[in-house]
């Protein structure tokens, strides 16, 4: 079992295959160098006795928060890399907007496609040469005592890097405070406004090899969102306890 008294986030469920945690916004998922053990897959290493072995099979990014699987053992990673390549995860998002200045807000909805290059550090939508990036906007509502912003609840169909930030962006759309592809970017140098929350993960269970759903529903980490927006989460997750 992993010591969890040695890790600062919240751990949503364990089994002997994987765990489910929830990264605070600010902490690397990995770190190519990482000698003070800060990243999220630094910390899970210290905190998982051997054989465990601990493996991202896949990360967001340092600004945002939400759920991370982590596979534990090589069946692990080997069964979710396959999910992943097979599409069989399904991954929602949760942020905050700047509302579209020339058409309303509910003209975001449905599924939208861009192609996406990465350039260095950043993600380029293109006519051609990049990768095809697919999702959906399920729903979209303003921001409560937050004029002029909105909340939208987002389905991750590929995984792209920057992929939600970059497509917003595209859109007309940006997520509040984001450096990179926010409205006043790159003027900007902080990230206090910035709000971007993996809050759904549908999933196949390596160690049941059954589906299951996570999310924590009451995360005091949690913006304040819309009672139309609380509802639009609830129906998404259905009827299940925290995992």
């Amino acid at each position: 079992m992993i010591n969890r008294s040695l890790l600062d986030f919240k751990v949503l469920d364990e089994t002997p295959h994987e765990i489910i945690v929830l990264k605070p916004a600010g902490m690397a998922s990995e770190l190519t160098s990482d000698p003070k053990g800060v990243s999220l897959l630094s910390r899970l290493r210290c905190a998982c006795p051997p054989p465990l072995e601990p493996k991202l099979p896949h990360r967001l990014d340092r600004v945002t928060r939400g759920l991370v699987l982590i596979a534990l053992t090589p069946e692990a990673i080997a069964f979710h890399g396959e999910q992943i390549r097979s599409r069989a995860w399904d991954k929602f998002y949760l942020g905050r907007i700047h509302e579209p200045c020339d058409r309303p807000l509910k003209a975001l909805l449905g599924q939208h496609r861009a192609y996406l290059k990465r350039v260095r550090h950043r993600a380029k939508i293109v006519r051609s040469g990049g990768k095809p990036s697919f999702l959906d906007i399920l729903a979209a509502h303003p921001a409560p005592g937050l004029p002029g912003q909105a909340h939208v609840l987002v389905k991750l169909l590929t995984g792209r890097f920057h992929q939600v930030r970059a497509m917003l962006q595209g859109l007309g759309a940006p997520l509040v405070g984001d450096a990179f592809y926010g409205a006043d970017a790159p003027q900007r140098r902080g990230w206090d406004d910035f709000y971007l929350e993996h809050i759904v993960l549908k999933y196949v269970s390596c160690e049941h090899r059954a589906p299951r759903i996570a999310h924590l529903r009451d995360d005091p980490g949690r913006e304040a969102v819309s009672s139309a927006m609380r509802g639009e989460i609830e129906a998404l997750v259905g009827e299940i306890g925290d995992i």
